[in-house]
This record gives C-alpha cells, structure tokens and sequence, in this order.
C-alpha cells in the first residue's frame, strides 16, 4: 500500500467517525429500497443466524464500548476458530478454470463483486425462500447407531461343569506380571514428550504443521470473525483476526494471504476493533448497501420475497468471494 494510499484511507476514517457522531440512527426500514439495515433489523437478521447457525453467538464487548442503538448484550456477532485450511493463491488456478458471476454496481466494470459459481446456489436460493423462525433449538445432532453383540448366557446340562465354574478361583491380575499380558506403555498412546516435537510443513499454497507420527492432529491457521452493525454505512462490517498453526497473532501480512487478491489493501485494511479496542482487519463496507440491493433484487426478479431477517446469510455468502478459504458457517443444513 502506497503512503498516499494509506493517507487517504487515515483522513477518510476519521472524517467518517466525526460524520457517525452527528448522524441520527436509522430508523425507517431501507432494507428493499437500498439494502441497508436499521439497528433493530440487524439484531434481527442476528438472532436468525445464532438460531440456525449456533457457531455464531452475540457478544457485549467492553462496556464502555458499548454502543446505545443496540442492546448491551448484542453489540456484535462472533464465531472462533474458524479454520483456513490453505492461501488464496492456491485458488488462482482454479479460479481461471471457473465461470464466474458479476454483480456490477453502477455499469463500472471496476467496481463488480465478481462470485464464484457453485454446484448448491439454486439449492441455497431455495432453502433460504423456505427459512422460518421456531421456538425450538434447531441443533443438528449426529447419532451413530453400534451394533454391540452382548455374549448370550449358554445353558448346559452338564451339571458337573457348573460345579467346575464355581469352585474356579478369580485370578490376581498380578500373576500375569511376568508374562508380558500387560504393557507398561501402549505404542498408541500419545506421549507428552512426541506431542511437543512437531514438524511444519510449508509450500507456496498451503500451511499446515503436523506434530510427530503419533499425533494424527492437523492444525492450520484459524480465525476469529465478527460482525459489526456500523451506523454510517447502516449494514454489517466484517472483522477478521487470525492465528497461525501455533495459534500465535497473524501479523497484517500473514491475513492478506488469505485475501482475495482483488481486494487485499483495497477494501480490507486494519483498524481497532470498535467494541474491543485491538486490532483487527476489516472488509471495507463501502459497497456492501450496493451489493445487496443487487441480490435483494435479483431474488425479487426469481420470484422470491426477499425477508430482511434472512439478511446475514446473503451477505456472508457474497463476503465469502473476499475471503474464499476462510471456512466459516452460513449454511442452511438444518430441517426447516
């Protein structure tokens, strides 16, 4: 990034927190007209997708952070250790391979979201028409059914056989001592001292430490993500924090690895967190009213009733296209 660059991206950001100050919050809907969302229908757009995506969760933050147009115990959404299993310029191949949509805002073919096709979108599309809201815990359990074959009690005639049994002393396991029958240390135990030698492989594409043989772990580089109501743009702002294999901070440069290159520096820079005062990168929301009335629209053209409360899911499926191998959760798995 260039000193001028950096610069502007200084002066905007505080012109932007002087302007906020002095802006009343919204509080009509826009949500059809421009794609933007009111305090009230963030919290809103929230509960559904802490509802049907539980490894999303409210957070307060600092309270003296807080902000008054949202609740004290919903200042902002979070979800940990979402994993990212290899770099962006892993994808660059493939991605000369796919056909790709754009969504262009205002006929400038320079500013266009540009999002992969996939093989589930009509399948997304339809899901997401059908979403509804219950009042019953919609977690999806996993149930392995094990056949288990319990010994059959066996029944004998041979009376004398039964005397046998009962006369039969119970063994000491320690006579078994010296017959090698028990193993002073299981070679498929994970020993502490071979956990702690681990080995990091590393390529131009992906970044992975495995520890020793014995321990089948794979570790990668996670992140922490939050979503932010900002009062300015009036839609959610994306935040990213990550760690590396050893789960250390990721420094500006490791995060931009995992951007997509068309907007690593562009709209996404590093900022405070605004509700717990660290440093976090953060997806730029200039666009994002733009983008969403796009896909707002376009589900109205397919028939659809667009629902504001269905608002994060399309917006973190279009946030996906900036970060495409962060792997965090907006599915719509889940019985309807």
């Amino acid at each position: 990034m260039s000193m001028l660059s950096s610069l502007q991206q200084t002066i905007h950001k505080a012109y932007v927190k002087t302007v906020e100050k002095v802006t009343p919050t919204l509080t009509t809907s826009k949500f059809m007209e421009e794609g933007v969302l009111t305090p009230e229908e963030f919290v809103q757009a929230g509960d559904l997708l802490t509802h049907k995506c539980q490894t999303w969760t409210w957070e307060s933050g600092d309270p003296s952070r807080n902000v008054p147009h949202l609740p004290k115990d919903k200042q902002f959404l979070l979800t940990r250790n979402v994993p990212c299993y290899t770099r962006v310029r892993s994808l660059e191949n493939e991605s000369k391979a796919q056909i790709a949509d754009e969504i262009k805002i205002d006929d400038d073919d320079e500013e266009a979201w540009v999002a992969p096709k996939t093989n589930n979108n009509d399948d997304f599309e339809e899901k997401l028409e059908n979403l509804k809201i219950d009042n019953t815990s919609t977690t999806t359990t996993t149930t392995t059914n094990k056949d288990t074959d319990k010994p059959k009690p066996t029944t004998s005639n041979d009376d004398d056989d039964d005397e046998d049994d009962d006369n039969d002393e119970i063994p000491d396991m320690d006579d078994f001592a010296d017959d090698n029958l028990v193993e002073e240390e299981d070679p498929a135990t994970l020993s502490k001292n071979k956990s702690n030698e681990s080995k990091t492989t590393s390529s131009s594409n992906t970044t992975t430490t495995t520890a020793a043989d014995d321990d089948n772990i794979l570790r990668t580089r996670t992140y922490d993500i939050s979503i932010t109501y900002d009062k300015y743009y009036q839609t959610p702002r994306v935040w990213l924090f990550g760690y590396d294999e050893n789960r250390k901070p990721l420094k500006p440069e490791e995060i931009f690895e995992d951007i997509s290159e068309d907007h690593a520096h562009k709209t996404v820079t590093i900022d405070s967190h605004p509700h717990l005062g660290i440093s976090f990168a953060y997806i730029h929301p200039c666009r994002h009213a733009a983008v969403m009335k796009k896909l707002i629209d376009k589900q109205s053209e397919n028939g659809k009733e667009p629902r504001v409360d269905q608002y994060l899911f399309l917006f973190l499926k279009f946030i996906s296209v900036v970060i495409p191998t962060i792997e965090y959760d907006f599915t719509l798995e889940f019985d309807t």
